[in-house]
């Protein structure tokens, strides 16, 4: 009679929502559909109290969706304080929400100050929510409203209107960013992510910030000024840039988006997404392609200038698009994308610099000349609070499709294999014909898994501490390398097998960091050090320590940090590869090329020292901070003819300011950078000045609603003076032909006056600074909105047409697009 008397209060005890033991999901959404009920005919009190009764048993959206009625209880009760409070709370479970239309506008003007503020929560600086007058390092927080009014097209022209110290270069082969002056041929030195998943490359270490990322998805951009490596390892070496997407409930519904301009422009944007009880979906998609504008330019060669022309902005033979979908599931999140991008060089290879006739080319894969990435990137991650602990480990695959075809001369270039340092048939191919290009092509595979946890080990009125520690293992793998020498525009060199067999390899990374962040009343201490070691594919191994240390003071109107950072990335696969391969022209067999040590690159680093002062609401509205730095590179890797060298050390001096002023109707921001390298050696020479960034860089970006149904906006950049430096192919290829003669003369007097001529060329004449003037560029654009579910826009970039060159690695002088317009359309459905 006893056990069946147990077995009853047992089912009781299970079955009963407000009895002992867990409630169901069914039962919880009851509750809180009542308290919405009671919301929606003034029960403000009851739906109040029967929220806070079982705030506790609430999970997921759910709980989100709690602390949202509360603070709208709150606000409809006038208690404005706890319904901040509640906001903030919202925030904490998500840091991404947003308000919708259907809000009130009380509470949306509270989210939205907590969140423009410098009270706004980031994940990205220490993995874990935080403040951004907390954050360790220098950061700037890029929301979706100042990504409209910036006008921009795609992430390159976003990071360089916001983030102070990041210049937008024209590397000619593809679309690339510097920051604080350091930079590559590609995008390799900032690491981007996606949702905190990366998306560089792991044989390029490139992701370039183009149009195969969709900004209307995006909900916020984060961005870590500075090294990195302490969090995320190589890569991170100038810079984090973490994409976050929108929610499936910040669309709920469809939003879609279509537009043309000049030079062949066309864009087109959708959206799907909605949140069903736990379960939340975004799906996105974005395509985009452009015919480019014709520009003239000046070209020099043999010491002879004459007019030419080529394309500027031009996609390739298919547009740029991305497609992705995130899922979140109660702890589970799911996130799938694929991306392809594409871009025609206006160039012949970086050195050579001159113009080519694209469409006599050689079709590979139904590409012609450019830069083509195929990538796809899924993650699939679990997240849980354990009472003080809470823990997060992730699976993580990523493919891709890389190709470098890259035209090296229309005509035939006397002495031009002995200048890339070729020998033997492919040489004379070199001499003897024209239409020369290389192209490379290979299928990476990078599978990985990583497990990260936090810990609050004390928390009081006068302390809170946490840890936070993580791991990570992952495999790469290239196979299917093609390494071709394409001649006489439609001819290749065969395919060899052994060279392609050269190409593949795999390599392995393990890693582990260690976090502590330790609140004491207003000072906060932040320490961090990661642990990296990485298997190269030739058995060498890479070990690397990255350490951060940050003290911080938070007063209630301003704070102040130092802070300390090394970062490191190492030489991309593909650098090594390549240099591997020219090693191949000039070996008899495959035991010669693992045999030589000509090829080998040292991963760079980055030391910097910072100090940050930042202060809120001095005025109201008015948010701003001022930083400084002292970076600390060596090792950079530089990109000569074809092949790549650690050509040496780069130390700078800077300072940058950030502020921004936010009223009902007005929205503005403002940055300005300078920047100074005192010592640098790079390229084969000594310059001790900023390469191919300006000394003096400012931004003013500003947005205001004119009308109910008007939104203007516009964009002010001003770059200062620049000098860009770099290789004269026609010197090298003269000092080459000299060098020839050199060996034929016997005559003791002569052989002594032409060497004298070869030393004072290398010395005066190989390297060329060319002097980029001071710009300033304007932009212009605006949103109407006849109905509330459609949208009109239209963009104008450098709306004066102000002609203007940039440069790169090692590239020449580029002519930069003028006025580009984009009309488009949106629905909100």
């Amino acid at each position: 009679m006893r056990r069946l008397l147990y077995l009853l209060l047992l089912i009781g005890c299970l079955s009963s929502p407000t009895k002992i033991g867990a409630q169901s999901s069914g039962n919880l959404r009851q509750i809180y559909s009542q308290a919405e009920n009671d919301y929606d005919i003034g029960r403000l009190e009851q739906a109040h109290t029967l929220l806070s009764e079982h705030l506790s048993s609430f999970k997921g959206t759910l709980r989100e969706s709690a602390f949202r009625l509360l603070s709208l209880c709150s606000l409809g009760m006038d208690q404005d304080e706890q319904a901040e409070a509640y906001a903030q709370q919202l925030l904490n479970e998500n840091p991404y929400y947003s308000t919708t239309a259907t809000d009130p506008q009380r509470f949306a003007e509270i989210v939205n100050r907590i969140k423009s503020g410098l009270t706004a929560t980031i994940t990205t600086a220490s993995s874990q929510e935080e403040k951004l007058s907390e954050v360790p390092v220098p950061t700037t927080l890029i929301t979706e409203e100042m990504i409209r009014n910036s006008g921009a097209r795609n992430l390159q022209e976003v990071l360089a209107a916001f983030v102070p110290g990041m210049n937008i270069i024209d590397c000619n082969d593809d679309i690339n960013i510097a920051m604080r002056g350091i930079f590559s041929n590609g995008q390799e030195k900032i690491l981007i992510m996606l949702n905190g998943h990366r998306l560089n490359s792991y044989c390029t270490n490139t992701a370039a910030p183009d149009f195969s990322i969709a900004l209307e998805k995006l909900k916020q951009i984060e961005v870590l000024r500075g090294p990195a490596s302490s969090l995320y390892g190589g890569v991170a070496l100038t810079a984090v840039v973490n994409l976050i997407t929108k929610q499936g409930a910040d669309v709920d519904g469809i939003k879609a988006r279509a537009g043309i301009g000049n030079y062949g422009q066309r864009r087109a944007d959708i959206m799907m997404g909605r949140r069903y009880y736990d379960l939340d979906v975004l799906l996105w998609g974005s395509i985009y392609h452009s015919k480019g504008e014709e520009r003239e330019f000046t070209q020099t060669k043999y010491d002879q200038q004459y007019l030419d022309t080529t394309l500027i902005g031009a996609i390739g033979t298919k547009p740029s698009y991305e497609f992705g979908i995130t899922l979140k599931w109660n702890d589970f999140r799911f996130m799938y994308n694929t991306q392809f991008s594409q871009v025609r060089s206006p160039f012949t290879i970086s050195t050579t610099y001159s113009s080519y006739d694209y469409d006599k080319y050689k079709t590979y894969n139904g590409l012609k000349p450019g830069f083509s990435t195929h990538s796809n990137h899924g993650q699939l991650s679990y997240f849980k609070k354990l009472g003080k602990f809470s823990i997060e480990s992730s699976i993580n695959i990523d493919i891709g499709n890389l190709t470098h075809y890259q035209v090296i001369s229309d005509g035939v270039m006397p002495m031009i294999g002995q200048t890339l340092g070729i020998s033997g048939d492919i040489a004379k191919i070199f001499e003897n014909y024209g239409g020369l290009s290389r192209y490379i092509n290979g299928q990476e595979q990078t599978i990985g898994w990583q497990a990260k946890g936090d810990f609050n080990y004390i928390n009081n009125k006068t302390h809170k501490g946490y840890v936070t520690f993580g791991a990570e293992l992952s495999r790469f793998k290239l196979e299917d390398v093609r390494y071709n020498i394409g001649y006489d525009f439609i001819m290749s060199t065969p395919e060899n097998a052994v060279l392609a067999d050269v190409g593949k390899g795999n390599e392995n990374n393990q890693n582990a960091f260690l976090q502590l962040k330790h609140h004491w009343n207003s000072f906060i201490f932040n320490a961090g050090l990661r642990y990296d070691h990485k298997t190269r594919y030739d058995d060498t191994k890479v070990n690397e320590l990255s350490p951060r240390l940050a003290l911080i003071l938070v007063r209630p109107k301003w704070n102040l940090k130092l802070s300390y950072s090394k970062s490191f990335v190492d030489a991309p696969y593909l650098y090594r590869k390549t240099n591997q391969f020219l090693t191949y022209f000039n070996a008899t067999d495959v035991e010669e090329i693992q045999a030589s040590d000509a090829y080998d690159l040292s991963p760079e680093s980055l030391h910097s020292l910072q100090l940050t002062f930042a202060g809120t609401e001095w005025i109201k509205g008015l948010n701003f901070e001022l930083n400084l730095f002292h970076n600390r590179a060596k090792d950079l890797i530089f990109t000569e003819v074809l092949t790549h060298v650690n050509s040496g050390q780069n130390k700078t001096l800077g300072a940058e300011l950030m502020a921004s002023y936010n009223r009902k109707k007005f929205t503005s921001n403002l940055n300005l950078s300078w920047i100074k390298t005192y010592s640098s050696n790079i390229i084969l020479t000594d310059v001790n000045r900023n390469n191919n960034t300006p000394g003096i860089t400012s931004n003013f970006v500003a947005g205001w609603q004119a009308t109910k149904q008007l939104k203007l906006h516009s964009k002010l950049t001003f770059e200062g003076k620049q000098t860009s430096y770099n290789i004269m192919i026609s010197t090298l290829l003269k000092i080459n032909e000299l060098s020839e003669e050199l060996e034929k003369i016997t005559d003791p007097a002569k052989s002594l006056e032409l060497a004298e001529r070869l030393f004072d060329m290398v010395e005066n004449e190989l390297v060329k600074g060319q002097d980029i003037d001071p710009r300033l560029t304007i932009n212009l654009g605006a949103d109407y909105k006849p109905t509330p579910y459609m949208t009109v826009s239209l963009n104008i970039r450098n709306l004066l047409n102000h002609k203007y060159y940039q440069s790169g690695m090692n590239s020449g002088l580029v002519p930069q697009r003028g006025r580009w317009y984009m009309f488009s359309v949106g629905f909100d459905l």
